[in-house]
C-alpha cells in the first residue's frame, strides 16, 4: 500500500471511529441542507405574500432557528413519530410568544412569565426526548416576541411562517434526509471495525513503550472502552424495525458482535502480557498490529504466520505468548470480514436492546444521575426528580440572569439568560454545568474575534453572509459533542454575521454580547454549585454501584449454568448481561470524566486525575476480564473441573455485590468482600487441572485475573512510575499460553 493511500486509509478510519455510523456527520450535513433550503422556502413564501424586507428577514430568521432547532428531534427513523414530533414545533413557539407578547412593556410581568418559562422548559423534559426540544422552541418564542416587541395581533402570520418551516424540515426528513436503518447499521458495523483497529494500534503503542509507561496502557483501555460503546451502538440499531440484515435477528447480531470484540480483548490481552515479558518478540508483535491498524490484514495474516513458526530464542515463553499474539491477531484478521452466516443462536422474540438510543445515539449522564439526590441544605427540595431539580436551579439562575442582566442592557438581558440556561442543557452533575458555562464563555470570546474578521470580508454581500451562517451551525452541529466550546465558537460567528445582515453590528455590541454571557455562565456555575447541587463524586457512586450489579450478573449466569438444557454458550440471557456490564462501564466513564480530566477540575477538591484515569482502567479490565470468565467457563467440559469453577463463579458474584453495597474507603476491603475473594482464590488454587492444557487452564486463569481485579479496584492502589501495579499486568490474561504444573500455580 502506497504511502499516500495508506495514510488518507488511516485518516477515514479515525474519522469513522471519531462518529460511528457517522451520525453526528449526517446530522450536521442534514441540518446545513435544511438550515439553507428553509431560507429559499421562507423567501419565497414572503415574496408571494409581498411582505417588506424587514418582515422578509423576520420570517427568514425565525423559520431558520425553528428548522435548525428542530432538525434534531427528527432524528428518529419512524415516520409517524417524526410527524408527531414535528406538529408541536409551532404549538411550542405560540407557547413562548404569547406570554412574551401579553405582558409586553411591564417589566415585572415579563419577569414573572420569563421565571415561570423557563421552569415549564425543563420541568416538561420528563415527558420525553421530544419535549426538551419543545422546551428550547419555547424560549425562543418569547426572545422572539421580546425582541421584536410584538403585540398579539402579530403574532398569527409569524406561526404561519413556522408551521412552512416545521413542515418542510419534516417532508425532507421523510424523503431526501431520511434516515436509513439498514444503512446506519452497516455504517455502525464499520465504525466497530474501524475501533477494533484502533484497538491494534494502541497494542502497537504499548508493545512499543518502556515498560513503566501507564499511559499507554491507559490508552489501550480507553480505546477498548470506545469499542465497547460502539458494540452498544450496534445493540440499539439493532432493534430497529428493518435495521438487520436478511436472515438475522438482534440476538445473532448480538452474538456475532460479542465474538468479535473478544478476539479484540484478546489481541489486547497478548500485548499486555507480551509487554510485560519484553525482548524482541514485543518487537514484532507490533509490527503485526501496525499492519492490523492499517487495514493491510494480508500483510498481518503473513507476518502473525512467521512469527507463529518462530523457533524459542532466549525465552520459551516469550516465545509462545509471541505465538499466541500471532494466532489472535489471524482471528482479528478473520473476524475483520465479518463473516455473514448467521451463529446458532435462541432467537428473542421480545428483544431490547442494552441501551435504548436517544436520536441515534446512546443516553448521557443524566441516565446515571437520576436516582442521586442533591446536597445542600434545601432538604424539602433535594429529593425531588432530576428535571424538577434542575427546572428549579433554571428559574433561579433565569431571575438571577434578568435582573443582573438588565443592569448591563435593558434590550440584550435575554444573552445572559440564555448562557444561564445553557448551562443546564444536557448536564446532570455540576461539575458538568460549570464546564458546559465556561466552554460558553471561551467559546463566545473566540467566535466573536473569529466573527468580526469574516464580518469584514463579507459586508455588503448577503449570499456569503447566509453562506457563513449555515455552515457556521453545520460545524457547530457536528461538534457540538466534543464540547460545547465549539459550538460557541460557531454560533457566536453566525451571531456576528448576521447583526451586520440587520445593520446593528458595533464593537459596543459585541463587547456587551461577551459580557452578557460571561454573566450568565457565572450566574449558571453559581446556581448549579449551591442550588441543589448534584454531586459528581455522588453520582459516580451511583455508577459504581450499578456497575458492581453488572459485574455480578454474568457470573450469576455462569454460576447458575444451563437452563432446560439448552447449551450455556447459546443463552441470550449471558450474552444480554455482557452488553450491560459495557453499558454500566461506560456510564461510570461518563460520569467520572471529570475526576479523569487531564487537567482536573477546579471544582472538585482533592481530585487526581492521574488516579482516576489508573482506577477507570482497572474498571475496563474488569469487565475485559467477566467477558473472558463467560467465553471461557462455559466451554469447560462437563467431566472436567466445571463444577467447582463455576461456583467460584457465584462466589465471585457475592464479592462484586458486596463491593457494590459497601461506599468505597481507600486503602480498606469490605469484610465480607475479602473473605469471599480469599475464598475464590484458595478454591482456584486447588483446582485439578487435566493435561494438556485447555479450556479448563484459561477458564482458572479468567477466574483467578476477575478475583484480583476486584480486589485491587477495592483496596485503591495508588500507582506510581514503573510500578508492576498496572492495570492488566498482575494476572496473565486468559487467552494467553501458560505453564503447567507447581510453578504455574505459584505465579498466581
Amino acid at each position: 500500500m502506497s504511502s499516500m493511500r495508506r495514510l488518507l486509509t488511516e485518516a477515514w478510519d479515525r474519522m469513522v471511529a471519531s462518529d460511528p455510523g457517522l451520525h453526528r456527520a449526517h446530522q450536521a450535513l442534514s441540518a446545513g441542507v435544511v438550515i439553507s433550503t428553509t431560507i429559499g422556502v421562507e423567501y419565497v413564501y414572503s415574496r408571494i405574500i409581498g411582505a417588506g424586507s424587514h418582515a422578509t428577514l423576520i420570517a427568514l430568521l425565525l423559520g431558520t432557528v425553528v428548522a435548525f432547532t428542530g432538525w434534531t428531534a427528527l432524528g428518529e427513523p419512524r415516520a409517524w413519530i417524526k410527524v408527531r414530533t414535528a406538529a408541536f414545533f409551532p404549538l411550542a413557539i405560540l407557547a413562548g410568544m404569547l406570554p412574551s407578547a401579553a405582558v409586553g412593556g411591564h417589566t415585572d410581568a415579563t419577569l414573572v412569565v420569563l421565571v415561570a418559562l423557563l421552569f415549564l422548559t425543563v420541568f416538561i423534559r420528563r415527558f420525553g426526548a421530544p419535549f426538551f426540544f419543545y422546551g428550547n422552541l419555547m424560549w425562543i418564542g418569547f426572545v422572539f416576541a421580546a425582541f421584536l416587541k410584538l403585540t398579539v395581533s402579530e403574532i398569527p402570520s409569524l406561526i404561519f411562517a413556522v408551521a412552512i418551516s416545521s413542515s418542510w424540515a419534516l417532508l425532507l426528513s421523510l424523503t431526501l434526509l431520511r434516515i436509513d436503518p439498514a444503512r446506519v447499521l452497516r455504517r455502525v458495523q464499520r465504525a466497530f471495525g474501524a475501533r477494533a483497529r484502533a484497538v491494534a494500534r494502541a497494542c502497537a503503542d504499548l508493545l512499543e513503550s518502556a515498560p513503566g509507561d501507564e499511559g499507554s496502557l491507559i490508552r489501550l483501555r480507553s480505546r477498548q472502552l470506545r469499542l465497547a460503546e460502539t458494540a452498544l451502538v450496534i445493540d440499539g440499531w439493532s432493534a430497529t424495525a428493518d435495521a438487520l440484515p436478511r436472515g438475522w435477528t438482534a440476538a445473532a447480531l448480538r452474538r456475532r458482535t460479542l465474538e468479535a470484540h473478544l478476539v479484540v480483548d484478546a489481541l489486547a490481552a497478548a500485548a499486555v502480557s507480551l509487554r510485560a515479558s519484553g525482548g524482541p518478540e514485543a518487537e514484532i508483535a507490533a509490527h503485526i498490529a501496525r499492519h492490523l491498524a492499517r487495514n493491510e490484514y494480508a500483510a498481518a495474516r503473513e507476518l502473525a504466520a512467521e512469527a507463529s513458526g518462530r523457533a524459542p530464542s532466549t525465552s520459551g515463553d516469550r516465545a509462545d505468548l509471541l505465538r499466541h499474539f500471532a494466532d489472535t491477531a489471524r482471528e482479528f484478521a478473520a473476524f475483520a470480514a465479518w463473516d455473514r452466516t448467521p451463529p446458532q443462536v435462541e432467537d428473542v422474540p421480545d428483544f431490547s436492546p442494552t441501551a435504548p438510543l436517544v436520536f441515534g445515539a446512546l443516553p448521557g449522564s443524566s441516565a446515571v444521575a437520576r436516582g442521586v439526590s442533591a446536597r445542600g441544605h434545601w432538604s424539602r427540595l433535594r429529593d425531588l426528580s432530576q428535571t424538577s431539580r434542575q427546572a428549579v436551579q433554571v428559574a433561579v439562575a433565569g431571575t438571577l440572569a434578568v435582573v443582573l442582566g438588565r443592569l448591563l442592557s435593558p434590550d440584550h438581558y435575554y444573552w445572559a439568560v440564555a448562557a444561564a440556561l445553557l448551562a443546564f442543557a444536557g448536564t446532570a452533575t455540576s461539575a458538568e454545568s460549570v464546564t458546559k458555562a465556561g466552554n460558553a464563555v471561551v467559546g463566545t470570546l473566540l467566535g466573536l474575534a473569529s466573527g468580526i474578521g469574516l464580518a469584514v470580508l463579507t459586508d455588503g454581500h448577503t449570499g456569503a453572509v447566509l453562506t457563513v451562517i449555515v455552515l457556521s451551525l453545520t460545524f457547530g452541529l457536528y461538534l457540538a459533542q466534543v464540547s460545547y466550546a465549539f459550538t460557541a465558537f460557531f454560533t457566536s460567528t453566525a451571531v456576528v454575521q448576521l447583526y451586520g445582515l440587520l445593520h446593528e453590528l458595533s464593537a459596543d455590541l459585541l463587547f456587551l454580547r461577551l459580557a452578557e454571557t460571561a454573566l450568565g455562565a457565572g450566574i449558571g456555575i453559581f446556581v448549579a454549585l449551591l442550588v441543589l447541587p448534584t454531586n459528581t463524586r455522588d453520582t459516580v457512586r451511583a455508577a459504581r454501584g450499578r456497575y458492581f450489579e453488572a459485574v455480578a450478573g454474568p457470573l450469576r449466569t455462569v454460576a447458575e449454568g444451563p437452563r432446560d438444557g439448552a447449551a450455556n454458550d447459546s443463552a441470550p440471557d449471558l450474552d444480554a448481561q455482557l452488553r450491560l456490564l459495557d453499558l454500566r462501564t461506560q456510564q461510570l466513564a461518563l460520569v467520572a470524566t471529570p475526576l479523569t480530566s487531564l487537567l482536573g477540575h477546579p471544582v472538585i477538591r482533592g481530585n487526581d486525575p492521574r488516579r482516576g484515569r489508573y482506577r477507570m482502567a482497572l474498571y475496563t479490565d474488569l469487565s475485559l476480564q467477566i467477558r473472558t470468565v463467560a467465553a471461557t467457563v462455559t466451554h469447560v467440559p462437563a467431566d472436567g473441573p466445571r463444577a467447582e469453577l463455576v461456583r467460584t463463579a457465584g462466589i465471585l458474584a457475592d464479592a462484586a455485590e458486596a463491593l457494590g453495597a459497601a461506599p468505597p474507603r481507600p486503602g480498606e476491603l469490605p469484610g465480607e468482600a475479602d473473605r469471599l475473594l480469599d475464598e475464590a482464590k484458595d478454591r482456584l488454587r486447588s483446582v485439578p487441572l487435566p493435561e494438556p492444557p485447555g479450556p479448563a487452564h484459561a477458564a482458572v486463569r479468567a477466574l483467578l485475573g476477575t478475583a484480583q481485579l476486584l480486589g485491587r479496584i477495592a483496596d485503591r492502589p495508588t500507582p506510581t512510575p514503573g510500578s508492576a501495579r498496572t492495570p492488566g499486568s498482575s494476572f496473565r490474561p486468559a487467552g494467553a499460553p501458560v505453564r503447567t504444573g507447581p510453578a504455574s500455580r505459584q505465579e498466581h
